[in-house]
């Protein structure tokens, strides 16, 4: 890390929620979160004695979707493993997950600056129950919801190749986009389908030797600024026990931390289990895995073009800036609305993109809504930028028309034909006006000639009001500096 004595070294576990209807070896929704409590349950998902697990099939297709987006390799061979811990939200005492033959591996993912970051495995498992901390009458209370156990999830375990927590964070942007691009997940990070275990480490020489101190691992990140935050405020803690002498000295294994983002710093869970802690042996209720080559060529050829991709055509094909075609494929949808727009009015991509990006993207936040829900469709938005290119539209007067389309739809050319916003272009009418402009207005003119160009803005607004502010301001600029010549 710039600025410090060590160096910062960086490896993330990303727990991604896969996007089927159903968990991972029961029929039970998927989509747990905001339901009312333990309401999405079967014997199965609740562990109890006599249920077997039945894979989901849509959860393995997903899950090898994301090891070919990933660059992974598909192993011909593959099996479910027992991860056994007690945890009170884990009711079988185990988990489903995979150990020494994961679904992909050996994959990397390329980050913005160019930068190759590697992947070291992708495994599918079953997450766990979520636990609800509180307190009543000075009694501390933990409540279990189950919802959420069963529900398949993908851990994606990247190489300690990251080198800052800037980059850290690159990572799982790109990460992130790959993934909604490649239909494996939503991430919907506030809603914890996307979660984040970090694994910080700090390297520096002391007395002519590489030191390597044991790693802290932060549990559960679900937002970029936790992610900066944490490890920002872990590697100079790490450092600071170091020089003060501390545990870090004689401590041989690494520790699990969680982050306090109210206090702004790491609190301590638990030292790390090994390996041999979790006991793992292979599922004995469900038989092994060998992905066929037809499936696998079937899903690589389904995979659709990636953001970094899709970022660069923007910019090469449309003339976008760099800035507005990472935001436009930030997500798949708006990028899909935005090119249906385009498709409909090819002449004016920089122009659709300053709406879909600015007044339509407005719209969606203020209403909490996704594009798919938008009131305004992309051959509408695509006939409003018509109206604006064609000069029959000011700028003003789209916003106002953009605004009653939002309301309830509609066509935007009748909307301006409806409310009188059409744009005066008819050049000999705003002649007529910037003549009666001068006249009225000598000291303006006189200013404007002595060199004050400012004044010229004062000779613009009185066309403007004879024309009930409707001329086309660039004609009216162009006439009045023709005449003042």
């Amino acid at each position: 890390m710039t600025g410090t004595p060590y160096e910062l070294v960086i490896g993330i576990e990303t727990h991604v929620e896969l996007g089927t209807e159903s968990k991972m070896f029961c029929g039970c929704q998927a989509r747990w979160f905001g339901a009312p409590p333990n309401t999405l349950v079967c014997p199965v998902c609740l562990g109890l004695p006599g249920a077997l697990p039945v894979p989901n099939r849509r959860a393995i297709e997903l899950a090898i979707t994301a090891g070919l987006a990933l660059h992974c390799e598909t192993p011909p061979h593959t099996k479910f493993d027992r991860k056994n811990y007690l945890y009170p939200d884990l009711p079988k005492g185990y988990q489903i997950s995979q150990y020494d033959l994961p679904l992909s591996v050996k994959g990397w993912l390329e980050l913005p600056t160019g930068k190759k970051v590697r992947i070291t495995r992708a495994h599918l498992e079953e997450d766990t129950g979520t636990l609800k901390h509180g307190e009543d009458a000075g009694r501390r209370y933990t409540l279990v919801d189950f919802n959420r156990s069963g529900v398949p999830l993908l851990e994606i375990v990247s190489e300690p190749d990251i080198s800052s927590a800037e980059e850290g964070e690159a990572y799982v942007r790109t990460l992130r986009d790959v993934l909604i691009f490649s239909g494996v997940s939503e991430m919907r990070l506030e809603e914890g389908a996307g979660r984040f275990d970090v694994n910080v480490s700090i390297r520096f020489q002391e007395n002519g030797k590489t030191m390597w101190p044991p790693q802290s691992e932060i549990k559960n990140l679900n937002s970029y600024q936790a992610l900066r935050d944490a490890v920002a405020y872990e590697s100079n803690r790490l450092w600071e026990e170091w020089r003060s002498g501390g545990d870090i000295r004689t401590r041989t294994g690494k520790i699990t931390v969680g982050w306090s983002p109210e206090r702004g710093r790491t609190y301590l869970q638990r030292s790390k289990e090994d390996v041999e802690d979790y006991r793992y042996f292979p599922e004995p209720d469900l038989v092994s895995l060998a992905p066929s080559p037809a499936m696998i060529a079937k899903l690589r050829e389904a995979l659709p073009e990636m953001p970094s991709e899709r970022r660069a055509r923007f910019v090469a094909v449309y003339g976008l800036s760099d800035y507005d075609a990472r935001l436009l494929v930030s997500d798949r949808a708006l990028a899909d609305y935005y090119e249906a727009a385009v498709k409909a009015e090819p002449g004016q991509p920089k122009l659709i993109a300053n709406w879909v990006i600015g007044d339509l993207t407005a719209a969606l936040k203020r209403e909490t809504i996704q594009i798919g829900a938008s009131r305004v469709g992309s051959e509408q938005l695509a006939a409003l930028v018509r109206l604006i290119g064609g000069g029959k539209v000011s700028g003003s007067a789209a916003k106002e028309i953009f605004g009653e389309m939002w309301k309830d739809g509609g066509d935007p050319e009748a909307i301006m034909n409806t409310r009188g916003l059409a744009q005066v272009s008819d050049e000999s009418a705003i002649a007529a006006a910037v003549d009666e402009a001068i006249e009225a207005n000598p000291g303006a003119v006189a200013a404007y000639k002595a060199g004050k160009t400012i004044a010229l803005g004062a000779l613009v607004g009185a066309v403007m009001g004879k024309l009930g502010r409707k001329a086309n301001a660039a004609v009216v600029n162009r006439i009045l500096t023709e005449r003042l010549a």
